[in-house]
């Protein structure tokens, strides 16, 4: 049986063959440009080139095809396959109680991931992944870093375990923000695009309607298969990695004596974890410098003079557990670092409009220590269900550093001379009420939080949007 495949298809069927050196290989798409069937074409290649050859240990080559969800590779990617085996009267067993499919001595194992933790248990010599970008980006993200760590079987007399991708452009999500961290860390990886013009086997008048329907932007994402800012569903889409993060600089230990440094911090006691950012204002422009993660939140001022010597420290807390900052009221003092207190969190819409304006005028960077900061603002998303920011569980979930980036910016915003033009035309405009940056004694401060907790106006900062 010949399959005559378009260019894009040809192309990333052969490329892990043709350049055994690289591990991860793309084919970025437009809309109905051939995604699919060409995944289906490189699975099928990867059985002929495995097929008769055996693992180290005499094992049996296996792959894995990875998609959304089951009901989604059975819809889209094994009824295909197995049509292709069937015309091609190519023998295949499909175990379908365990979602294993047989093919010439090779297993595929069908893999949902729309939930990265069962991504475990499985060592094989290539895996193909369906539709990356409709998973929500910091999932997407995860989802790469597990597939990575179970592409590892070595296939005597074969090339080295690799990973394909194939997804329709949803924007600047998970499949972007992979391949910039892939940048980052100077990961080798090979992008083939597939537009929607490639596949000549639709309707041209199908074809027209498709290009007459969406913008020029619109256009060159969804049908071109570029990697542009197209509804991401991202909390902060003014983020740019290549702009944004500072590759290389770090500012914190370099700073002049009596340099206001202020450090925002998250609560999740509970969870046995604690996030803080630490950033400062230079020439109007704001620095993220430093990031933190603390068991015990009680001994983070020890390590924040330890950071800042010489420098002047505020610290701008989550108000949602102001009960309990007397418990580090000894310590703040005998660091001599000064408090924020508000009567409750900025609302998280205005944190983030704040957010966007400060990245959208260029003037605010995450330094080079801030790493988990720079893929947090990558990946942050709307919960498509709520329309909310998404809230995560654990500690690697973007949502506790974008907080802790949130309270800064606002305050930052909010207070200081050099951010008066933003803060007229994000702040002022909401009408909101600006808090006062000061410094009290313990026992103000006790005062002050009684107050606080008096007026409940705890409902009015996370859970408002």
């Amino acid at each position: 049986m010949i399959i005559k495949c378009l260019p894009h298809q040809g192309k990333f069927l052969q490329a892990p063959y043709v350049f055994p050196g690289v591990r991860f290989f793309f084919d970025i798409c437009g809309y109905a440009a051939g995604k699919t069937s060409g995944l289906v074409y490189s699975v099928l290649m990867a059985v002929d080139y495995f097929s008769g050859y055996r693992d180290m240990e005499g094992k049996k080559p296996k792959l894995i095809v990875a998609g959304i969800t089951l009901t989604f590779l059975k819809k889209t990617f094994s009824g295909a396959l197995i049509n292709l085996l069937e015309l091609s009267e190519t023998p295949y067993n499909w175990n379908k109680a365990d979602n294993i499919i047989d093919i010439c001595g090779v297993q595929i194992f069908l893999l949902p991931i729309n939930d990265a933790s069962v991504v475990f248990g499985y060592d094989v010599a290539g895996i193909f992944v369906d539709e990356l970008d409709e998973l929500p980006t910091d999932i997407a993200m995860q989802v790469v870093k597990k597939l990575n760590d179970r592409a590892r079987q070595p296939v005597k007399d074969r090339r080295p375990a690799f990973i394909c991708f194939a997804t329709t452009s949803q924007g600047l999500k998970g499949t972007y923000q992979t391949v910039q961290d892939f940048i980052q860390k100077d990961i080798s990886y090979m992008i083939i695009h597939g537009s929607t013009r490639d596949n000549i086997y639709l309707p041209s008048d199908y074809v027209d309607t498709m290009y007459k329907i969406y913008d020029e932007k619109e256009t060159r994402c969804y049908l071109e298969g570029e990697f542009l800012a197209v509804e991401s569903g991202l909390v902060l889409p003014q983020y740019n990695h290549a702009e944004h993060f500072l590759s290389g600089i770090d500012l914190w230990d370099c700073l002049p004596e009596g340099q206001k440094v202020y450090i925002a911090q998250d609560f999740n006691q509970g969870s046995g974890f604690n996030k803080a950012v630490a950033s400062t204002l230079i020439d109007g422009v704001m620095y993220n410098i430093k990031e933190y993660e603390f068991p015990d939140w009680t001994a983070a001022p020890r390590v924040f003079r330890s950071d800042f010597p010489g420098q002047e420290i505020w610290w701008v807390p989550d108000m949602t557990y102001a009960q309990n900052f007397g418990m580090a009221g000894k310590s703040l003092r005998a660091y001599n670092i000064k408090i924020v207190l508000k009567s409750a969190n900025p609302l998280v819409s205005d944190r983030i409009v704040v957010m966007n304006a400060l990245l959208h005028t260029g003037r605010m960077y995450n330094c080079d220590f801030c790493r988990d900061t720079d893929k947090a603002c990558m990946t942050y998303q709307y919960d498509r269900k709520t329309g909310k920011p998404m809230k995560g569980k654990t500690s690697k979930s973007p949502d506790h550093i974008i907080d802790c980036l949130g309270y800064n910016s606002y305050y930052i915003v909010s207070n200081e001379p050099s951010m008066k033009d933003l803060f007229d035309v994000t702040i002022n405009r909401f009408k909101r009420r600006r808090d006062e940056l000061g410094y009290m004694e313990m026992d103000g401060m006790t005062a002050k939080l009684r107050e606080i907790g008096n007026r409940k106006n705890e409902k009015q900062g996370d859970s408002d949007v």
